[in-house]
């Protein structure tokens, strides 16, 4: 087996993570001065860069769009903004901070990540004891378990509007994602030479003055990596011997255990270690 899933569809993770990147506040910042100002950047001609300039005025009018709708506009200014915050709540957990402000649901997933985390720890087991002639760290029965517990979280929460807020950030950030890829705006117009998504927003944030994570390229790993895992255990009907599969996976994992201890400061590898024998030979 093998970790795939259907193209085109992308979960609330994926979502989530490119939010916590601030790439919403650099390009906003940028927009704002694209409508103001060229003395931060070359000018963009009318007949010339028309595509580019077609681009950023309707990112303007898509991405920071004035709420249409008196319920929606109850949620302030930005409220599309509030119900993402609204929908990581609902369905991660996260954002419990009493002290950020959007409108709450009173139930939430609290359990997520512990039930994400237990999963994790169980296939990082079984990865990295396979070359252990001491203990063999499979447990697909409880992993089983663990995935069916955390599809039935998921599924009965990503209802009412959560698929319509998630598809239209989805929009949004892939937006944005053009206009980092975009050469001539980002080379020709802004002066930017780095290489890359990472480096390109760190650079675009610090030309306008807008904070970003310098550990934005694992942001990114960790949202695709997440959104596949996750697309896989919502569309899969668990079984051992499916659960059991996961093992066979090490490249992806691995992969994704590596951008997760970088972002969310829990190493499942160094956390095997210390459960096998001293004796065994390390980790690759």
């Amino acid at each position: 087996m093998s970790i795939s899933v259907p193209p085109g569809q992308i979960h609330p993770i994926w979502t989530y993570y490119m939010y916590t990147t601030n790439m919403y506040n650099v390009i906003k910042r940028f927009i704002r001065q694209f409508l103001i100002t060229n003395n931060d950047f070359g000018p963009f001609l009318p007949v010339d860069d028309l595509e580019e300039i077609r681009l950023l005025l309707e990112t303007l009018h898509y991405g920071f769009v004035v709420p249409q709708t008196l319920v929606v506009a109850e949620f302030g200014y930005n409220g599309y903004e509030q119900l993402l915050l609204n929908m990581v709540h609902r369905v991660f957990g996260a954002y419990n901070n009493p002290n950020i402000k959007y409108p709450r649901s009173v139930t939430h997933n609290s359990g997520f990540r512990g039930i994400l985390e237990t999963i994790f720890l169980n296939i990082a087991q079984g990865i990295w004891s396979k070359g252990s002639t001491f203990q063999l760290l499979l447990d697909p029965a409880a992993l089983n378990e663990a995935l069916i517990d955390l599809k039935e979280m998921l599924l009965p929460s990503e209802t009412n509007s959560i698929d319509w807020v998630n598809k239209y950030w989805v929009d949004v950030f892939s937006r944005f994602l053009i206009i980092l890829d975009n050469p001539k705006i980002i080379r020709d117009k802004l002066g930017i030479v780095e290489v890359g998504r990472d480096k390109i927003l760190i650079a675009l944030g610090r030309k306008f003055g807008v904070r970003v994570p310098v550990d934005i390229l694992y942001r990114f790993d960790l949202a695709n990596y997440l959104n596949t895992f996750l697309l896989k255990v919502e569309k899969t009907n668990w079984n051992i011997n499916l659960a059991n599969d996961l093992y066979n996976n090490d490249f992806f994992f691995k992969l994704l255990f590596s951008a997760y201890a970088r972002i969310e400061k829990r190493d499942f590898k160094r956390e095997v270690q210390f459960i096998l024998p001293r004796s065994q030979p390390s980790l690759m």
